[in-house]
């Protein structure tokens, strides 16, 4: 294996954190690699461009803290908040990809750059009292030279997948929303396997009468679906979990499901609450279940899929 790249894997894995930013500027610059491997030279305000697109994404869908204290985000987090608050004050509340609206947010590129100059840029080649050589460092000009960035590009899947998952690992950390990593496709995807939902039943059979999907009555054909799909949630929830019939389950696939049958699932997940908690059964999945209509979930994660 190459040596940029291995170095590169090293101080990705082993990199002291106080918050995500040195997955962000990692991320950035392979990401720069990728627009134009035959330049070594990348600018911090490029950099920047992506690791604010990067936080506004993660931020306007799930609101992600990147920091321990959530009463103090880093400069860079907080600038991203204040832009998608003077966005969604001007265009609606709706969550929408940075790069659908980019055309319509204006940065302060001195703000930015000067984050990165002065908290990431040096301190990202430091790893256990050693100084990797992964770029040179032009902190007057706001610039870096990466070496062998053809490198970085052909390795690139490699490297973005052990960016998220360190990601999605400090990320809980620093948040209660739950499964963060099973959510990340990453290299040990396939240890995370689909599990039988037949425990889900006792819960589902309280609420459910009727298919999820074409709402007619069951004939013995009873299926239990994840409405947002298993291959994005990696996870089974009860708040996402419906009953349908078999053939509704196949025909319905992987498609994002519209509007009203979201509202229906919440206002089903919301009667599924009360019911549980009529009859006592305040089990883990009755907690799992009132946090996510609390923290709003369902709709993050189906915003997220889409």
């Amino acid at each position: 294996m190459d040596k940029t790249f291995n170095d590169w894997f090293y101080v990705i894995k082993n990199c002291s954190v106080d918050n995500s930013y040195k997955m962000g500027w990692s991320k950035s610059i392979i990401e720069c690699c990728i627009d134009n491997p035959n330049q070594k030279e990348i600018s911090f305000r490029s950099i920047s461009d992506k690791m604010f697109k990067y936080y506004w994404n993660q931020t306007i869908f799930f609101d992600l803290q990147q920091s321990p204290n959530p009463l103090k985000p880093p400069v860079f987090i907080s600038y991203v908040k204040s832009k998608i608050e003077e966005y969604q004050s001007e265009y609606g509340k709706k969550p929408i990809e940075y790069d659908r609206i980019e055309d319509k947010v204006h940065l302060d590129y001195a703000l930015l750059v000067g984050v990165l100059k002065k908290d990431v840029s040096h301190r990202f080649l430091k790893v256990s009292g050693k100084v990797f050589d992964l770029y040179e460092l032009n902190i007057t000009e706001g610039k870096i030279y990466v070496k062998n960035p053809q490198i970085l590009k052909e390795y690139s899947d490699v490297l973005f997948e052990i960016i998220n998952y360190r990601w999605s690992q400090i990320l809980e950390t620093f948040n209660s929303s739950p499964r963060i990593s099973k959510k990340i496709k990453i290299t040990d995807r396939g240890g995370i396997k689909r599990k039988s939902l037949t425990k889900y039943h006792k819960y589902l059979s309280l609420v459910d009468e009727r298919c999820f999907i074409c709402d007619k009555p069951f004939k013995g054909d009873i299926s239990i679906d994840h409405l947002i799909p298993w291959s994005f949630m990696f996870s089974d929830d009860i708040w996402n979990l419906v009953y349908t019939h078999k053939g509704c389950n196949s025909s319905k696939s992987n498609r994002i499901v519209s509007e009203n049958e979201m509202r229906r699932l919440e206002k089903r997940n919301t009667v599924l609450l009360e019911k549980l908690e009529s009859i006592s059964l305040r089990d883990k999945h009755f907690e799992e279940l009132r946090y996510s209509i609390e923290k709003g979930l369902l709709r993050k994660f189906w915003i997220g899929f889409k």
